[in-house]
């Protein structure tokens, strides 16, 4: 039988107002790929970043005037830690496919010279690159998706660098007509 994962969880709750103290929570949360266990309690596999992840909430929570515990916890019944598991990849599965499906998409356009590679598509390609900092540092359970997603990315950076060093030939042949 597969050792039990080691969770952390925050118990935690916040005063009523200002409910952008409560926003602020949840977004957080969501940041980090928590998932909720029960209501006012999120999970987190345990590992360094995540016990530093929430060390910071409770005392963002503590400051705000509410209450928040971080209890390390494990489940007793295996069907249960499945489930959990469950709920952590589908959340991280959600993310990166629709990565992967936006870079699939990025990269036909590409190939197929719809589009040239314009400061609008560098900066929508730098948006998915931090997007895909985020997914995968939510991707608690290492789903393969991450690594398609990754080679999808350096996919349109080789296409990116290939415009660009044809683009640069085409200057230098520009500037050697021009100074002829």
């Amino acid at each position: 039988m597969a050792e039990p994962i080691r969770w952390l969880a925050l118990g935690y709750s916040v005063p009523v107002n200002p409910s952008k103290n409560r926003v602020y929570i949840w977004r957080k949360l969501k940041e980090y790929g928590a998932e909720y266990f029960k209501q006012g309690v999120a999970i987190l596999p345990y590992n360094r970043q995540s016990y530093t992840k929430l060390k910071h909430l409770q005392a963002k929570i503590l400051e705000m005037g509410g209450e928040a515990s971080i209890v390390e916890m494990k489940f007793l019944d295996p069907k249960d830690e499945r489930e959990m598991v469950s709920r952590f990849r589908k959340q991280a599965l959600e993310e990166l496919s629709q990565l992967k499906e936006d870079c699939a998409q990025v990269l036909e356009q590409l190939r197929r010279g719809e589009q040239a590679f314009t400061e609008d598509q560098s900066e929508q390609v730098k948006r998915m690159i931090r997007r895909y900092s985020k997914a995968r540092s939510r991707n608690h359970f290492g789903l393969s998706t991450a690594q398609d997603v990754e080679k999808g990315l350096y996919a349109i950076i080789s296409v990116a660098r290939q415009a660009s060093a044809e683009l640069s030939g085409q200057l230098v042949k520009a500037m050697d007509k021009a100074i002829k």
